[in-house]
C-alpha cells in the first residue's frame, strides 16, 4: 500500500518537470553573475574563482584572482543594471552592467558602473577575465 501512495506522486513529478521551461541566455547569465556578486561581497573568493573561464583558471591561480578583486570589502551594494547576449558560430557571448555603490575609507560613497563579459563554454557560462590582469 506505502508503495502504491509513493508511485502516485510520480506523475505529478514528471508532469512538473515537463513545464519547466529553459532559462534564456539573460536569464542564466543574470543568475551566475548574481552568484559570483555574492561570493565576492562575502569575500569567498575561491568560489568567485570558479565563474572564470576555465582558460582562466589553467594560468591564474586563486590568490592571483583574489589580489585583483581586493577591492570588493569596499564595496557597500552590487546589482545587475542589465544583460544582453549576442548568439555566435564561434563563441556564444554576454555583456552584463552592473552597477557597484563602494566607499573607499576617508572618502564619501560613490556609484560606478562595471560591464563584464560572460561566454559560453561546453555549455556553462563563465566570466571572461584578461589573463595577467
Amino acid at each position: 500500500m506505502r508503495t502504491l501512495y509513493l508511485l502516485s506522486f510520480f506523475p505529478v513529478f514528471l508532469g512538473a518537470c515537463a513545464t519547466t521551461e529553459p532559462k534564456s541566455p539573460e536569464q542564466a547569465v543574470a543568475e551566475r553573475s548574481r552568484a559570483r556578486i555574492d561570493a565576492l561581497m562575502d569575500r569567498d573568493y575561491e568560489a568567485a574563482y570558479e565563474f572564470a573561464t576555465p582558460g582562466y583558471r589553467s594560468t591564474e591561480g586563486v590568490i592571483k584572482y583574489t589580489s585583483r578583486w581586493a577591492g570588493v570589502g569596499m564595496w557597500r551594494t552590487a546589482g545587475i543594471s542589465s544583460v544582453s547576449c549576442e548568439p555566435s558560430d564561434v563563441i556564444d557571448r554576454c555583456t552584463v552592467w552592473l552597477e557597484v555603490d563602494y566607499q573607499a575609507p576617508g572618502f564619501e560613497p560613490v556609484t560606478t558602473a562595471i560591464d563584464e563579459d560572460w561566454l559560453l563554454i561546453d555549455g556553462e557560462w563563465y566570466l571572461y577575465q584578461k589573463i595577467g590582469e
